[in-house]
């Protein structure tokens, strides 16, 4: 009779999955620029129908989860979620520099396909953590963009009172693109998640 191998410490887990959680809660942040300021935008530029930013966001996201899902299996998901944060950013930089609501529309959409499977990207890393502890690895793992949304808004908000509602979507551009760093760090090091080899 097989022995049941003993689950790993959350400390363990936690140092296993924080680099992929890092990305993704980076790369999570042009969500919550365009959920909580597209429309703001729209209305402070009087453009009408600024809730239509929100639904070009939603039809790209939902085009690529269901078209593009398989990406992460066949080209690793690191290299999926790189791909991914650059055309997320190239949108909310579209949306930075919009002039027209049809730009700022499509740079909606863009950050919707881009961050669509940027969480799977980054959640590769899971697999890596023996399968009696993923639950707690995936749980850790989402807990980073529940704290990056929890963060974002607010810190984007107060962005937004001293700069200007479209220096918003320029600060978003440039932290995700920071998550493009930690995509090609796992990419030059896929053998270690936390700096830990697995």
């Amino acid at each position: 009779m097989p022995v049941p191998r003993a689950r790993l410490s959350f400390v363990k887990v936690f140092g296993g999955v924080w680099v992929p959680g890092l990305g993704s809660a980076l790369g999570s942040v042009g969500f919550g620029a365009v959920t909580t300021f597209a429309a703001l935008l729209f209305a402070n530029r009087g453009w009408t129908q600024g809730w239509f930013a929100y639904t070009a966001y939603a039809v790209a996201f939902i085009f690529a989860r269901v078209f593009f899902s398989h990406a992460a299996d066949r080209f690793g998901g690191a290299k999926v979620a790189l791909f991914c944060v650059l055309i997320e950013t190239t949108g909310q930089a579209l949306m930075w520099l919009a002039a027209c609501p049809d730009l700022a529309l499509l740079g909606a959409a863009l950050t919707g396909f881009g961050f669509s499977l940027v969480y799977p990207g980054f959640g590769e890393a899971v697999r890596r953590v023996p399968a009696q502890s993923r639950g707690l690895a995936m749980g850790a793992y989402t807990a980073f963009i529940d704290l990056a949304q929890g963060l974002a808004s607010p810190g984007l908000g107060l962005v937004a009172k001293g700069a200007g509602l479209n220096v918003v979507f320029l600060v978003s551009a440039i932290t995700v693109l920071c998550a493009a760093l930690v995509a090609s760090w796992l990419i030059a090091c896929p053998g270690t998640i936390g700096g830990q080899a697995q």
